[in-house]
């Protein structure tokens, strides 16, 4: 028998590995003609990955948010939180960007290659959601130190707040640490967060005859923004979806409540949610790797074809350098952000500490 605990992470892993297929097959594909399967803007492909942007990363971030602990009493345990934040994020964000600018930086987005220096201060690739999180996390650490008791009420009073400032949609230049990307995803990221800081998790989810009715006002309200923006992407209406409109924004707050609220359960999706941290850092060099290997070789690769093989290499390379990298004690902090402790369980990666968690 499952704890009730355990059983009830089932569908946030779920949801975990769902966003990452979406995450994988778009770096497959590719952001423009230029990188990835090289489709051009008016192809089947190229929708595919504009219609889900508002559920990609936004789902990532409120998962994020939801597994958060923001509980910090003094300033002690604030800079005991910050550490293990910067050792689980910022450690492997660092090495790993390192890596990827020295593997793969000659041939990724910008004609010329930037400075080095450049990649741990400004977004780089798509390693520009660790600072994002990482700068999230520290505020609302700060937050909450600042709210002590009141805790709970700063943050339901900072989400409307957010949303505002989302809209506002403000750029930075310099864009330091990814700010601009870090204000995108504090709405959704407080959102997951409010639902266990509140307990409606429980409240809303656990009774059938009220999760029914958000259920269905969340997913309705989704469906038809769904539907909307895929018009949209098909210029067959004149709405705003772009990545930081306020149709955009309602349409991912829906989805990632109406998913929650769901609890879809999935073994393959949750086992691929349990590796989600190391397939984010790592599954662009599967990708990138396997689209050489192909071009060199076999360049008429049907594209579906070479799809299906990058997916699958951009999901299981990933959770097979994790299962490596874990088994020694500097792989796995350098590469994963994990101290290992003595004697602790290697292979289980439900196990091991989760991004946000600690």
């Amino acid at each position: 028998m499952e704890s009730g605990t355990k059983a009830k992470a089932r569908h946030v892993e779920t949801l975990r590995g769902l966003a990452c297929l979406l995450l994988v097959a778009y770096h497959v594909i590719g952001n423009d003609a230029g990188h990835g399967m090289h489709v051009s803007d008016g192809s089947p492909w190229r929708a595919f990955t504009e219609i889900f942007i508002h559920i990609r990363m936004p789902m990532f971030s409120f998962i994020s948010g939801y597994v958060f602990s923001s509980a910090v009493a003094d300033g002690a345990a604030f800079t005991t939180a910050v550490t293990k934040k910067l050792r689980r994020i910022g450690i492997p964000f660092v090495v790993v960007s390192t890596l990827f600018y020295f593997t793969f930086g000659s041939v990724t987005t910008t004609p010329v290659q930037v400075p080095l220096w450049q990649i741990y201060v400004l977004p780089y690739e798509h390693y520009w959601y660790l600072q994002a999180t990482l700068l999230i996390m520290v505020f609302l650490l700060a937050v909450a130190l600042a709210a002590g008791v009141w805790r709970a009420w700063a943050f339901a009073l900072l989400l409307p707040v957010a949303i505002v400032i989302f809209v506002m949609a403000p750029s930075f230049d310099p864009n330091l640490f990814a700010i601009d990307s870090a204000l995108y995803l504090l709405p959704y990221f407080l959102l997951g967060h409010l639902l266990k800081l509140w307990s409606l998790d429980r409240k809303l989810g656990d009774d059938p005859r009220i999760r029914r009715p958000v259920l269905l006002v969340a997913g309705g309200l989704a469906l038809t923004l769904f539907v909307l923006d895929v018009l949209s992407v098909e210029k067959r209406i004149a709405l705003d979806f772009s990545r930081q409109s306020a149709a955009g924004l309602a349409l991912g707050l829906s989805a990632c409540l109406a998913l929650f609220f769901l609890r879809p359960k999935s073994r393959l999706l949750e086992w691929i949610g349990l590796y989600s941290y190391s397939i984010y850092l790592f599954h662009v060099f599967a990708t990138a790797g396997l689209r050489r290997v192909l071009m060199t070789n076999l360049p008429e690769t049907p594209r579906l074809v070479f799809f299906a093989l990058a997916l699958v290499a951009g999901i299981g390379i990933p959770i097979a350098m994790h299962r490596l990298f874990i088994r020694y004690r500097l792989s796995a902090l350098l590469l994963l952000g994990i101290d290992l402790k003595p004697r602790q369980d290697r292979a289980a990666p439900e196990l091991l500490p989760d991004m946000v968690r600690r």
